[in-house]
């Protein structure tokens, strides 16, 4: 800003000098000449004051030719009217008009000199004190400028001008409370100052007192164009949003968002206005977790406007995370921190929060745990408040060491993180947010019941304005669990009236994937010697579609079964029709089924099973089968079926470990029974990042009537085996993987009147995770099986898919 005030004050008074003097001739035609430019022939009045000039060399004709050239604008022609001029050699006038116009042409160090002439020779001259506190402003000496102000006022009092001034040295400053309080008294003395109310509209929208800005429109509607009200409207969206971020007031960013809205529709909106209204839209939508709108915004102005500015970056990296394309959104936080590397650790929104989170969800795990130890080594436990003065916990120490404990879970570490939350919660038992993360971390160790208590705890600790996050935690372990009655009636009322949050999405995603209808199917051909329990060739199949679940958890399913065996040359085919429907009477579930065979056996089939689970570590299953789709195809040939009645307790320890032990009895019609036994355990043995180590123990005995038979039937038999299984998983990006596995395993066979045998097997799978719509996995397996106490080597192939309608 340019401040102008002296120049008119200073004219005037150059071309009323002289006038009391004798009338010359010079004299006569200078006053003429002056009287002219008064009229309005400015420029005809400077050309005939030049030529008289250059006759008589008359000071009182160059201080009016250096006061109409300064009148006109023409600030370098005035500085060049006598170039051998010495400084001491000007009128106060000529002092003062001449600074002015070095002053508006940027020579700031011949402005200064001249103002300090003016005042070294008249130390009351107002206009050389007022002159200097512009330059020194102008040329960053605030303090100087200071104390010319001041000089100023003791010799002229308090002036309009003066304040004006002052204004100007509290916006160049950035003292915007003084630059306010400066104009309202500016505005005190001259009310109907234009310019003045302008500027102090301005600066209040910049304060965000959009009520005082609204004011000040509605005292002086002429003053105040169209675009000033947009402007204002903007100002006070962007406020709304600010304000709702901070506050976490998903209602006011919606106010704000509107109020950006109304200014883009309006016909007549200035370009630079609709710009970067659009820019402080794409943060109200990713604030309010639009994600979707926001990135299709950015992503237009970024093609519109080239690059984007780093706040709207920021929103677009959220917004990118929040869609699932972690990849996407760390470039872009490792862009913004690479501009700005400050902002990666700011105490108030760290960029290195959204980069981390960025890098977990593209499952970096690594780079996440770098940048986890780098940033702590850079942050100290405590650090000074606002005032410098007393010492406080640092909060960016504070979520380091909580985000190393997520990142210890989802590395495949969760029994560590579980530790390593335990000791913090030792030292503070009363945070809520240590409650909350333990829920966390129970619910993804397969603990849904103590993850609820968990989360209970969180709510007795929270203030009613921030219990959603654990009420959801609450939702999500019983969902978890199976207790969707009245469970699911709570999240539809969550989802409807809730803020906004990550956790209320995670909600409203469990709930449609839990609830809709699935096709999955399953796919298995084998090729061996022929002297197994089966058939030299056989392959089968299952088709399994499962309708939605309703509030309740329950559903209705149907299923094709189908097999297919060679023996001795002659092909027997089976196939069962099953229509059913599964109660989820929470903790207990109920299926029942029914249905038709076909070909080999055409017989009406029916199952009932019933599990019931307790806690989270139990859970037991009863289960009857009239006429079994596990009879073998040999016993249907010769028109034998088979029911079969099991029943089975399965311990899950935790995530790493889980087994179960059965006993089954299948009662075949040619009086055959068959009393089996059988427990296994599955066991993580190594998980980091993306390798994992599987291991299984499997053991059975059976016991059979001495019948005649044609299918497999020893007297005894029991069976140990041992497999493991390495997995490498390939992140494709979030919540897709593709996933190898090598298995190798090896065991050993008894069977009464035949010696024992070594048993093995070595397979190799992929399996392509694509949630949340569609997996489906395929792989190929040698085994050596013994019957009868021969051996059997067999080349299994399957396949497999789920896919779910979503």
């Amino acid at each position: 800003m340019q401040h102008r005030a002296l120049l008119p004050i200073c004219v005037i008074a150059c071309l009323t000098a002289g006038t009391a003097q004798g009338q010359t001739t010079t004299d006569a035609q200078r006053e003429a000449l002056v009287i002219q430019a008064r009229q309005g022939a400015l420029a005809t009045s400077i050309e005939g004051l030049k030529t008289l000039y250059q006759d008589t060399s008359n000071t009182l004709v160059r201080e009016d030719l250096v006061a109409l050239l300064v009148r006109a604008g023409r600030h370098q022609e005035a500085l060049a009217v006598c170039p051998a001029c010495q400084t001491e050699n000007y009128s106060n006038n000529e002092l003062a008009n001449l600074a002015g116009a070095a002053r508006s042409s940027g020579e700031f160090d011949k402005a200064l000199a001249l103002f300090q002439t003016l005042t070294y020779r008249d130390p009351s001259n107002a206009q050389g004190w007022l002159g200097q506190a512009l330059v020194h402003t102008d040329m960053g000496s605030y303090t100087r400028a200071e104390i010319a102000l001041q000089q100023h006022e003791q010799v002229a009092g308090v002036t309009t001008e003066g304040l004006e001034a002052k204004g100007y040295l509290a916006a160049k400053t950035g003292n915007a409370m003084q630059e306010l309080a400066t104009r309202q008294r500016i505005l005190e003395q001259a009310p109907t100052n234009t310019t003045e109310l302008q500027a102090l509209y301005r600066l209040a929208v910049g304060l965000g007192a959009s009520t005082a800005a609204s004011r000040l429109i509605q005292l002086n509607p002429e003053v105040f164009s169209a675009s000033d009200r947009l402007w204002l409207t903007y100002y006070e969206g962007v406020t709304d949003i600010r304000l709702g971020n901070h506050t976490d007031q998903p209602n006011r960013i919606n106010q704000g968002l509107a109020q950006l809205d109304s200014v883009l529709r309006h016909p007549d909106a200035p370009d630079e206005l609709v710009t970067i209204a659009e820019y402080d839209k794409v943060v109200a939508l990713a604030e309010l977790r639009r994600f979707s709108e926001a990135e299709a915004l950015a992503a237009r102005l970024e093609a519109q406007h080239g690059q984007l500015p780093g706040y709207v970056l920021r929103a677009r990296a959220h917004a990118l995370n929040g869609m699932g394309r972690p990849l996407e959104a760390s470039a872009l936080y490792e862009r913004l921190i690479q501009q700005s590397p400050e902002q990666a650790t700011n105490p108030d929104d760290p960029l290195n929060e959204g980069l981390f989170y960025s890098y977990a969800d593209a499952q970096r795990f690594r780079e996440a745990d770098a940048l986890l130890a780098q940033w702590r080594r850079g942050e100290p436990e405590q650090r000074l408040d606002f005032t410098r003065t007393v010492r406080i916990e640092n909060p960016n120490y504070q979520k380091v060491l909580l985000l190393e404990v997520l990142l210890n879970a989802w590395r495949g570490r969760a029994s560590d993180a579980s530790e390593q939350l335990a000791a913090y919660q030792a030292q503070a038992p009363a945070d809520p947010y240590l409650w909350l993360m333990k829920g966390d971390i129970e619910r993804d160790r397969g603990w849904p019941r103590t993850a609820e208590a968990s989360y209970q705890q969180a709510l007795t600790l929270l203030p009613p304005d921030r219990q959603e996050v654990a009420q959801h935690g609450v939702l999500l372990s019983r969902l978890q669990r199976g207790q969707w009655r009245g469970t699911t009636a709570e999240m539809a009322q969550a989802i409807a009236e809730d803020r906004p949050s990550a956790s209320l999405e995670e909600i409203a995603r469990e709930w449609r994937e839990q609830r809709a209808p699935q096709l999955s199917s399953t796919f298995a051909r084998s090729k061996g010697q022929g002297s197994g329990t089966q058939a030299s060739r056989e392959w089968q199949y299952e088709v399994l579609l499962e309708g939605p679940r309703n509030s309740s958890g329950s559903r209705a399913f149907a299923q094709r079964i189908g097999q297919f065996g060679e023996f001795n040359e002659e092909s027997l085919y089976a196939a069962y029709n099953i229509a059913g429907y599964e109660w989820n009477l929470y903790p207990a579930t109920v299926r029942l089924a029914a249905g038709q065979g076909a070909q080999l056996n055409n017989d009406f089939l029916a199952l009932a099973e019933l599990k019931y689970a307790p806690n989270d570590h139990l859970t037991t299953t009863l289960g009857v089968e009239l006429n079994t789709t596990d009879t073998p195809l040999r016993a249907l040939q010769e028109g034998i079926n088979a029911d079969r009645y099991r029943a089975e307790v399965a311990y899950r320890h935790d995530e790493r470990g889980a087994g179960a032990v059965g006993v089954m009895a299948t009662d075949f019609d040619d009086s055959n029974l068959r009393q089996s036994v059988y427990g296994y355990w599955n066991q993580t043995l190594y998980h980091l990042d993306r390798w994992q180590i599987n291991g299984e123990i499997r053991a059975s005995a059976s016991r059979n009537d001495d019948v005649p038979a044609s299918y497999f039937n020893p007297r005894r038999d029991a069976s140990v085996s041992g497999e493991l299984t390495l997995n490498y998983e390939t992140p494709l990006n979030y919540r897709r993987s593709f996933i190898q596995s090598f298995s190798l395993g090896s065991g050993r066979y008894w069977q009464e009147d035949f010696d024992s045998e070594n048993t093995w097997s070595i397979g190799y799978q992929h399996r392509w995770e694509l949630a949340p719509t569609v997996n489906f996995e395929y792989g190929i397996r040698r085994e050596r099986a013994v019957y009868d106490g021969v051996p059997e080597y067999d080349n299994v192939f399957s396949a497999g898919f789920v896919w779910r309608f979503l």
